[in-house]
């Protein structure tokens, strides 16, 4: 791989929304831990500076009473302050001096240099043993906190202790803070790196899955693995949505196919009647017999077309617009009194058994077509004294209605492939008809959210549409 190619990666991968997240989410935990570190840091440095002072007061009053009672003689606390140069328990150093500033007593050589004889807590700095007004912090400095208190007879005493503990503290604080926020901020550049790879992998899987449909592949899916998550639930609906466009086209394929087929013989015949009558003259009458031909020959292909053209619309759900409350027992009713003559010029009974006020939400056209087709199938396939029974009836929030005939029926293993466009079994090649009638039943069935079933009435076929009521 050429380093062009890697900085094209590394460049893509910085600009994927995850890694973007990921380092606002490590700059938000990164300024979250600095300010709980610099408030833990604050915190401390304030407590153990009110520990130095309270110490430092408590040592004042026990010198103070040390005074009071040896306040004849002071230059006998110096056994008790300990020698120049010396430390009492504690790591504390005092120093007592007169009002002509005369050193007296303590454990400090002198008073430090640049320190003001103002009363309160002082902090000074110490270097190499002589005491100066600190103005820089070094490695070589060692800060410390005094308390000066001004005494009655005019005299002077400093108490001071170090802080190299609290600044020893302070600097890993700062320490920890740092390393913290480095370890925070690399983290978060890693995790977010991480993760952009990871979802640039499932983005480029469903990129070369496109790239191969494009091409022509379209039994090609994107691969589903790993465990669930909401990149496994957009591939599986993804799959989904390709599968249904690759039966769309195979659809459209075969129905193209079919169109070609079923239409080339009425449209030849069409021509070669007109053929035949233009290749000498004929009379008036013979005239009009062809050209009657020719219009029953184009009646049966508008039909056909026609038919396509509601399958299509049905599936495609342009007819769900115009949903709307249908009484489907009146429609039945009106359907079997259409059909009644006909089938009785079949040779044959047709039976109503229709349960009153069942209402279900659809389009009024479409119900009419496919019952009509479901009848007309049945007065079509039916012998002579044969029998149809037209039924509706509701079961709780379900309508069934169905059409059961007793003709030859349809084998089991048959039921599917007849619910196909141009789909006609071998027995019913001789009879009329396009193969659409049960092919847009199922389309009315799928823009109705209704069940379709195909089962045997021995003899015969009943075909059973389940609808919501409403």
């Amino acid at each position: 791989m050429s380093a062009a190619v890697r900085v094209r990666q590394w460049l893509r991968l910085f600009r994927t929304t995850v890694f973007r997240l990921a380092l606002a989410y490590a700059l938000a935990y990164s300024m979250l831990t600095g300010l709980v570190l610099g408030g833990v840091y604050l915190v401390s440095s304030h407590f153990l500076k009110q520990q130095v002072d309270t110490e430092l007061l408590d040592a004042r009053d026990v010198l103070r009473r040390l005074l009071q009672d040896e306040g004849k003689n002071k230059r006998d606390l110096h056994e008790l302050l300990g020698r120049p140069g010396s430390r009492l328990p504690g790591a504390r150093l005092f120093l007592l001096m007169d009002k002509h500033r005369h050193v007296i007593a303590g454990s400090m050589p002198g008073w430090p240099k640049g320190l003001p004889l103002d009363e309160g807590f002082v902090t000074f700095s110490s270097i190499s043993g002589s005491y100066a007004l600190a103005q820089m912090h070094d490695a070589d400095d060692s800060r410390m906190r005094g308390l000066v208190t001004h005494l009655r007879d005019g005299g002077w005493l400093l108490i001071a202790q170090p802080l190299g503990e609290a600044d020893t503290f302070a600097d890993t604080i700062l320490g920890l803070l740092m390393l913290a926020l480095a370890v925070i901020s690399v983290l978060g550049v890693a995790g977010g790196a991480l993760m952009g790879r990871g979802v640039l992998a499932r983005i480029d899987a469903v990129r070369e899955t496109a790239a191969e449909i494009m091409a022509g592949g379209l039994d090609q899916r994107i691969p589903v693995a790993g465990r669930r998550d909401e990149f496994v639930e957009l591939a599986e609906h993804l799959n989904a949505m390709l599968a249904r466009i690759e039966a769309l086209i195979h659809g459209m394929r075969a129905v193209t196919d079919n169109v070609a087929h079923d239409l080339r013989s009425p449209l030849n015949r069409l021509r070669s009647h007109l053929e035949v009558a233009l290749l000498e003259s004929r009379s008036a009458d013979e005239y009009r017999q062809v050209l009657e031909e020719a219009v029953d020959e184009l009646e049966g292909v508008v039909r056909t077309f026609n038919a396509l053209l509601s399958i299509a619309q049905a599936e495609s759900g342009v007819r769900r617009e115009h949903l709307a409350d249908v009484d489907l027992s009146a429609l039945a009713s009106d359907l079997a009194e259409l059909y009644e003559a006909p089938a009785e010029d079949a040779g044959l009974s047709l039976l109503a058994e229709l349960s009153p006020g069942v209402r279900v939400r659809g389009q009024r056209e479409l119900l009419a077509q496919a019952l009509s087709n479901l009848l007309d199938n049945a007065v079509k396939y039916s012998p002579a004294g044969g029998r149809i029974v037209l039924s509706l009836a509701r079961e709780g929030r379900i309508a069934r209605l169905q059409v059961c005939d007793s003709g030859p029926g349809i084998p089991a293993e048959s039921r599917e492939k007849v619910l196909e466009r141009f789909a006609r079994l071998d027995d019913a090649r001789s009879t009329p008809g396009n193969g659409l009638g049960l092919a847009l039943v199922k389309a009315v069935a799928q823009v109705h959210d209704a069940e379709l079933e195909l089962s045997d009435a021995e003899p015969g076929l009943c075909v059973e549409l389940r609808f919501p009521v409403i």
